[in-house]
């Protein structure tokens, strides 16, 4: 009876331990999206910043050109 109990009393501590695991596997993989989506974000606005500074520079060079043939 007691080898029973002792099976069973390591089987929940096993079982508790392997619950934690997965618990802990859980929360990297949310923590890792929610990082990956604030990349993303990021670059999104990195991209958007060099289009806008190169319509910018386009529109600038042309303009000085223009004034340099009149």
């Amino acid at each position: 009876m007691q080898e029973q109990d002792y099976f069973a009393i390591k089987e929940e501590e096993r079982q508790a331990r392997q619950d934690k695991l997965r618990f802990a596997a859980g929360m990297t993989d949310f923590v890792g999206v929610i990082l990956g989506l604030f990349v993303i974000l990021l670059m999104l606005l990195l991209l958007f910043s060099l289009v806008n500074w190169l319509v910018r520079d386009i529109s600038n060079t042309f303009t000085f050109i223009n004034i340099r043939l009149r």
